[in-house]
C-alpha cells in the first residue's frame, strides 16, 4: 500500500514505519522539517506546516491510506491558554486540512484520538459505546472534536477509524519521562495510586495501526489499550521491579497541581478502558496483556532498557 503518515518522527511513529518498511508498504512523511525527517526514518518526506500551509499535493499522490499522528505533546509543560491552543489546533486543524486534501486514490483515514474522551475519575469500565455528554472537560473536548474532524471524510465515501490511544510502554513517551526518576530509586505511586492506568505495548499499538489501516472491517472509534488496565500503584510496583529498584515514593497530587496545574490530570486521572472492539467484533490479538511480561520485554533483568528498535 501507499501510505501518507504525519508525525511520523514521534514515539509511536518511528516504530509504525519502521514495520510498515518491513512489511513492504511504500511510506510517504509529512513533517514540519522534511529533510530531517527523511534522514531519520529513511522515506521520503515532505515539508508541511499546517498551521500556514495546505497539503503538498504531491505528498497526496497515488496516497491509498494516511495516518495521522500529529498533535503537540500533551505532557510539556503547564496548560497555559496559548499552550491549550496549539495543543488543539495542533489536531484539529492539521486533520481538517488532510480531509480537504484527500485524492480519489484514498481508501482508509486512520486518525489518532485518546482515552482523554472518557471520563477521568471512578472505577466504572467504558467501552466505545460510551456516548459524549454536552459538558466536556478539555481533554474530552480535543478529542470529542478530533474525531469529529476525521469523520468528515466519510462523507466523501472513504473508511474513518480513530484510534483512542492509552499509555504506550516502551522506550520513549511516559515510560522515558519517569525512567529517570525510577532508576535513582525515587519513584512511586502518584496521588493516592488508585487511579486507573490503561496501557498498551509499543509493539501491539503499532500492530492495531496496521491492522486498522489495512484491514476493511474496521471503522469508527477503537480503544487502544491492554484488555488488563491496573491501579498506578499496581503499574509502579511493577515498573520499579523491572529495574531493580524500590518504589514506594508517594508523589502527593497537590505537589503536581502545583507544578503542572491543570495539566496535573494526565497522572491523576482515572481511565478504565476496555478494547471490545479490538477483541469482540475484529478478534485482535495482542501480544502483551499482562503489565509484568510488558515491561520485561522492554528491560532486562538488571533494570538495562533492552535496545530500542527504532531507527
Amino acid at each position: 500500500m501507499n501510505i501518507l503518515i504525519t508525525g511520523a518522527t514521534g514515539f509511536i511513529g518511528r516504530h509504525l514505519v519502521r514495520r510498515l518498511q518491513q512489511e513492504q508498504h511504500a511510506v510517504t512523511v509529512l513533517s514540519r522539517d522534511g529533510t530531517r525527517a527523511s534522514q531519520l526514518l529513511g522515506v521520503p518526506a515532505f515539508d508541511w506546516d499546517y498551521t500556514m500551509q495546505d497539503v503538498p499535493a504531491t505528498a497526496m499522490q497515488d496516497c491509498q491510506v494516511i495516518i495521522n499522528l500529529m498533535g503537540e505533546n500533551l505532557g510539556d509543560g503547564r496548560w497555559t491558554k496559548a499552550r491549550k491552543h496549539e495543543i488543539y489546533a495542533s489536531r484539529i486543524l492539521s486533520t481538517r486540512k488532510l480531509v480537504a486534501a484527500a485524492p480519489e486514490s484514498l481508501q482508509a483515514f486512520v486518525c489518532g484520538s485518546a482515552i482523554g474522551i472518557y471520563p477521568g475519575s471512578g472505577d466504572d469500565l467504558y467501552d466505545e459505546s460510551y456516548t459524549v455528554p454536552g459538558q466536556l472537560s478539555f481533554m474530552q473536548s480535543i478529542c470529542h472534536d478530533w474525531e469529529q474532524e476525521a469523520a468528515r471524510i466519510e462523507s466523501k465515501g472513504i473508511r474513518r477509524v480513530s484510534i483512542r490511544t492509552g499509555v504506550v510502554l516502551g522506550h520513549g513517551g511516559m515510560l522515558q519521562k519517569l525512567l529517570p526518576v525510577f532508576k535513582l530509586g525515587l519513584g512511586g505511586p502518584v496521588g493516592n495510586g488508585q487511579q486507573w492506568l490503561p496501557w498498551i505495548h509499543i509493539d501491539d499499538i503499532v500492530s492495531v495501526y496496521i491492522a486498522v489501516a489495512l484491514d476493511a472491517r474496521y471503522r469508527g472509534p477503537v480503544n487502544a489499550v491492554s484488555p488488563n488496565p491496573v491501579r498506578y500503584r499496581e503499574f509502579a510496583a511493577a515498573f520499579g521491579k523491572a529495574l531493580q529498584r524500590p518504589a514506594f515514593f508517594p508523589t502527593p497530587a497537590f505537589v503536581l497541581k502545583l507544578a503542572l496545574g491543570e495539566a496535573a490530570a494526565l497522572a491523576l486521572n482515572s481511565y478504565r478502558i476496555a478494547p471490545k472492539r479490538l477483541q469482540e467484533e475484529y478478534g485482535f490479538t495482542f501480544k502483551f496483556t499482562d503489565l509484568p511480561a510488558a515491561l520485561a520485554d522492554l528491560f532486562d533483568k538488571t533494570g538495562a532498557a533492552r535496545q530500542d528498535i527504532a531507527p
